[in-house]
């Protein structure tokens, strides 16, 4: 079974080097984007890869 994918953009609240959450005081928040089923399965994919949670997930047209 062959599911589609599409491309998401997930922003990220990023974590300092001893582990607590560190937002950017610019309000610019990091990203990370690649293919998924879902925004739901982006947002998990995107928690995973960044240890960090996520605030916002964006499914990128074209």
């Amino acid at each position: 079974m062959d599911m589609a994918t599409r491309r998401y953009r997930c922003y990220y609240t990023p974590r300092d080097a001893h582990g607590h959450l560190n937002p950017s005081d610019t309000g610019a928040a990091p990203f990370v984007q690649f293919h998924a089923t879902s925004a739901t399965r982006a947002a998990d994919i995107a928690h995973r890869i960044t240890g960090c949670p996520v605030l916002d997930t964006v499914r990128i047209e074209g």
